[in-house]
């Protein structure tokens, strides 16, 4: 795998900011972030080797592929954090909306 590709929703205020986050973080595995196709509603992640990850897995790659976060997504992926992370994840996504509203996040499609 020589790089992640990141579909995320551009309309979301709160996944604007993630996106530029993301590329202000030192990548172990480079991403490349992309608006996703309207119709899909959870954070996807794919690689050149055609891996997908969907959700909280996705979550998972994007920590994963950080320098500094890797750690973080090792431990939110083993079987005693995996169900927090999880719910954290689907709760973050679920309410991403009003999160980016009361943070006067707005989107900035490229």
């Amino acid at each position: 795998m020589t790089q992640l590709t990141v579909h995320y929703d551009a309309r979301c205020g709160l996944c604007c900011a993630a996106r530029d986050w993301i590329g202000r973080q030192r990548q172990l595995v480079p991403i490349v972030c992309v608006p996703k196709p309207d119709g899909r509603n959870d954070l996807v992640v794919t690689a050149d080797t055609g891996e997908v990850w969907e959700g909280d897995s996705a979550w998972l790659m994007v920590l994963w592929a950080l320098d500094e976060y890797r750690h973080w997504a090792n431990r939110l992926a083993s079987p005693a954090l995996l169900p927090t992370a999880r719910r954290m994840f689907a709760t973050l996504s679920h309410y991403r909306g009003e999160i980016s509203c009361r943070l006067g996040l707005v989107p900035q499609i490229e």
